[in-house]
């Protein structure tokens, strides 16, 4: 046995002196402190008692300094070795992880605990807030919700039967509308030869001849007191982009007069109920220039000195020679113009290449143009505008008993902007002129007025939606277009499109008394002839019984683009 350097012995007893209380820093090979056994009897001397007294004090002193070391272990740790340390590292993680188990668990516990305490709090609390009458009151309204399901259900399956029924319904119209396609064959069966000529370039034409024309007249009549020719306006099917002839196509253009220098026009709307339609007189009024109006100005009066002014300027005034008791009369006017135009024609560049002719007519100039190619016709009407707005009134004819001095109001500019707006907005594949003038073209045949068509076709353009004019569309506006046609002459009424009409496009300007005006029946004349009107109703059966001998229907001739409208040039303010 190893002893360590700082241990003593007294008396040869072999215990360790008071002072070694510990293990000796300076002997680390020394692992730890061996218990020293009980020395053999053969080591106690043999004294008296009081040594073996001295003996047991020793002892028990060892066992007191042996206990206060451990005491002084336990409670300040010395350092120990590796080995010591590991396991002491170990004992303290495993403590750590029992403590963390515990932990956790104490937190399940609770958090269970307050579950269960809010659960029995709500309960409590629905309990103690649901009263009985509450209870009647909520099952009373479940009540009420599942009655207004079973109406709702009722009235879902009854929906859905009357659909049914409308699905049907619609089935039979379809086959119906598919039956009347298939009428509407004769329209595709007739062959219809559409104009070669194009339209734009003729409306292209017209216009520059008759500017060349009028431009030609005005310095002629410039310093006269004819009436002052205003800017011509493309009016009729032609500039409206279609033409019910198959052969040469009439432009018409109308050129507006205003009174020359020292003339005025009055409008007086002819009262006579004979006479179909509005017409108008334009009474011609020399205007009064006194000095006593106009100071300072040494000016002749022509109301008053009519004859003064007629010996200076060595003209005429207008009462003098286009008037017939102090009105405008028509057929001097075309007459003046006819003659005019033929003095005139050899200063216009056109005079090389075309060939005119003047037709007789009395209230219209009409010019026939031929070359070795082509011909067209030109007719000039003349009218007098009213107010700022686009109607006019003009020469038109309007039947056999028509007056020189009357002047029916036109509103061929109007419809003629009206369908400049809806090129504009229909689609480009539109096919309502070529509706208007397969319509045109084989209802003409039947004695059917080319207006009340095109009243038709207009009245369907304003309330069908544009895109409905599709190309794919052309047989179901046909169809709803004679059918039209059919409803107004059962009921021999028809509605004029321009008068009275308060929902026009902005663009037409109508005057205030035509804006309120009750629309005139164009179909009047059938409702006060019965035989015209059984003769137009069975023209109109005829139509409808007309077979094609073909057992498929054709498909619908490939139409090309509506032509372009040529501009309809605003007319000019009247001059005052």
């Amino acid at each position: 046995m190893v002893q360590c350097c700082c241990c003593c012995w007294s008396s040869g007893t072999g215990l360790p002196a008071p002072s070694c209380l510990g293990p000796c820093l300076s002997c680390p090979q020394i692992t730890g402190i061996p218990v020293p056994a009980a020395p053999p009897a053969r080591c106690l001397p043999p004294h008296s008692p009081q040594g073996l007294l001295s003996i047991l004090l020793q002892t028990m002193e060892l066992w007191v300094l042996w206990l206060l070391f451990l005491l002084s272990v336990v409670q300040y740790p010395q350092p120990i070795d590796d080995v010591l340390d590991e396991v002491m590292r170990l004992r303290m993680e495993l403590q750590a992880k029992f403590q963390e188990q515990e932990r956790i668990q104490l937190e399940r516990e609770v958090k269970q605990l307050v579950l269960m305490q809010s659960g029995t709090s709500w309960r409590d609390l629905l309990r103690s807030a649901l009263q009985p009458w509450q209870v009647w009151a909520f099952a009373g309204l479940l009540v009420l919700l599942l009655a207004v399901w079973f109406m709702w259900r009722k009235r879902s399956c009854e929906a859905e039967i009357s659909g049914e029924e409308k699905k049907e319904k619609e089935k039979e119209e379809e086959e119906e509308d598919e039956t009347w396609a298939y009428d509407l064959r004769w329209l595709l069966d007739e062959r219809i030869q559409w104009p070669v000529q194009d339209l734009q370039t003729g409306c292209n034409r017209t216009m520059a001849l008759i500017d060349n024309f009028l431009t030609v007249l005005r310095r002629a009549l410039s310093r006269t007191f004819y009436p002052v020719l205003q800017q011509a306006i493309g009016i009729g099917s032609a500039f409206e982009g279609w033409t019910a002839r198959e052969e040469e196509i009439v432009y018409q253009v109308l050129v507006a007069l205003t009174p020359p220098l020292g003339h005025l026009f009055h409008l007086e709307r002819d009262t006579d109920q004979q006479n179909p339609g509005r017409n108008f007189r334009v009474r011609v009024e020399l205007e009064c220039r006194c000095p006593t109006e106009y100071q300072g100005m040494n000016m002749l009066c022509f109301q008053h000195h009519p004859d003064v002014i007629r010996r200076m300027t060595q003209q005429p005034n207008l009462l003098d020679t286009l008037c017939t008791d102090s009105y405008l009369d028509v057929k001097k006017t075309v007459h003046w113009f006819c003659t005019l135009v033929g003095a005139s024609w050899q200063r216009l560049p056109q005079s090389r290449s075309w060939h005119l002719v003047l037709l007789p007519s009395k209230r219209s100039c009409n010019l026939r143009l031929t070359n070795s190619q082509e011909s067209f016709q030109v007719k000039v009407l003349f009218g007098v505008r009213r107010f700022a707005s686009d109607i006019f009134i003009s020469s038109r004819y309007r039947g056999p008993r028509t007056p020189s001095t009357m002047w029916p109001e036109s509103y061929a500019v109007a419809e003629t902007k009206f369908f400049r707006h809806m090129a504009r907005e229909a689609p480009q594949d539109s096919s309502h002129l070529k509706c208007l003038q397969l319509l045109a073209h084989v209802l003409a045949r039947k004695d059917f007025s080319i207006h009340s068509i095109k009243t038709i076709v207009m009245r369907l353009l304003h309330t069908v939606p544009v895109s409905q004019w599709q190309r794919r569309h052309f047989l179901l506006q046909l169809s709803d277009a004679l059918e039209q046609l059919r409803v107004s002459l059962e009921e021999k009424h028809l509605e004029h499109f321009i008068v009275g009409n308060q929902s026009l496009p902005e663009e037409i300007r109508l005057p205030p008394d035509v804006l309120r005006a009750r629309p005139p029946n164009l179909f009047h004349g059938l409702a006060q002839d019965p035989a015209a009107h059984s003769q137009a109703m069975q023209a109109y059966l005829d139509l409808r019984q007309v077979r094609s001998r073909r057992n498929t229907v054709p498909s619908p001739p490939p139409f090309a683009a509506p032509p372009a409208i040529a501009p309809c040039r605003a007319p000019p303010a009247p001059q005052q």
